[in-house]
């Protein structure tokens, strides 16, 4: 008897179909189930992360820890120098409104995309309820209206503070403030770690440069900024290292009112003067015109060609915004180096 066998057709149609299910068990099948399970397991993780996202985030301001939205779409600011530290971080798209009044030249695009929500002053609370803002943004010449402000939406308050070391413990808080809300904290650091290291450099380079006095000229008028505790400009002095020329006599918004004679006698090796009138476009003589005469001309600082007539946007408007500040710091540092 043969060892061969005959099969009939249907016979043969049936083994033929359990050959192609077993080829389809072989190694290379579960390839297609590991790359699902990948897929699921990366979906899985996307889905999770996005779970977690915080909706809202604590964060220290003028006034204590406050809970205020994450990330919000529609921020209405009132304190150009936190407008320009959320410009600088790169969120500046959710700002919705902010006061059309005294905007500094290089926050000026901004009156084109927002609405105008009144003065730094006195604030424009319809327009402001109308902007449907997620959070608003008080501080400075704006604090006051913090109440009001809280009853359209939640606010925060993050003035600056004057005097070396209360305006960097703030100007610290409040740029950390903004890089939590918008999800930029590293960012922020980074920023707050470059304007340090300017800060010691400048100090270092300032320390044999002589006596140095802060003026500004306003109507004609010459105020002197001395260093103190509670000064405008302490930080010239007390953080960037320049020997003061004199003790800040009273303390004043716009500084001591002082005579040609009193820098004339007082004769500084540097001087830093701001415009006020240019920076909040005001008619009048320009500071360099309000100090052409003989008295002046004879200080040292004159005679050495050690004056810095500063960007007085930035350190009047916007002062505390990470542009400005790395400004201020880069004037004062080309003056001493």
């Amino acid at each position: 008897m043969p060892l061969s066998k005959s099969f009939s057709a249907p016979t043969l149609l049936a083994i033929a179909a359990l050959a192609l299910t077993a080829c389809a068990s072989e190694p290379g099948a579960p390839a297609d189930t590991t790359a699902t399970a990948s897929a699921t397991s990366a979906q899985q993780e996307t889905d999770q992360q996005e779970t977690e996202a915080p909706t809202e985030v604590t964060v220290s301001t003028a006034q204590g820890e406050v809970t205020v939205p994450f990330q919000p779409e529609r921020v209405v600011v009132v304190e150009h120098g936190i407008l320009d530290t959320i410009d600088f971080l790169g969120a500046g798209d959710a700002v919705v409104g902010i006061p059309h009044h005294a905007v500094p030249s290089y926050l000026s695009d901004f009156e084109s995309s927002t609405e105008n929500t009144g003065t730094l002053f006195e604030p424009d609370y319809e327009a402001i309820n109308a902007a449907e803002p997620d959070l608003i943004i008080v501080g400075g010449r704006s604090a006051a209206t913090l109440a009001e402000m809280e009853e359209i939406a939640p606010t925060i308050d993050l003035s600056f503070g004057w005097g070396s070391e209360a305006f960097m413990s703030t100007f610290e808080a409040n740029t950390r403030a903004i890089g939590q809300i918008f999800g930029a904290d590293d960012e922020a650091e980074v920023a707050l770690a470059e304007v340090t290291a300017t800060a010691e450099a400048v100090a270092a380079d300032a320390a044999d440069k002589g006596e140095g006095l802060v003026l500004m000229t306003s109507a004609g008028e010459v105020s002197a900024y001395g260093p103190s505790e509670e000064g405008r400009f302490d930080f010239v002095y007390n953080l960037l290292g320049i020997a003061p020329a004199v003790d800040q006599v009273a303390i004043d918004d716009h500084g001591d009112a002082i005579s040609f004679e009193f820098i004339s006698e007082l004769d500084p090796d540097l001087l830093i003067v701001l415009d006020r009138d240019a920076a909040i476009g005001e008619p009048g003589d320009s500071a360099q015109a309000v100090l052409d005469n003989d008295l002046v001309a004879g200080t040292t600082a004159v005679q050495n060609d050690k004056v810095a007539y500063v960007d007085t946007e930035k350190w009047y408007l916007a002062f505390g915004g990470l542009t400005s500040v790395t400004s201020i710091f880069d004037e004062v540092g080309t003056l001493v180096g």
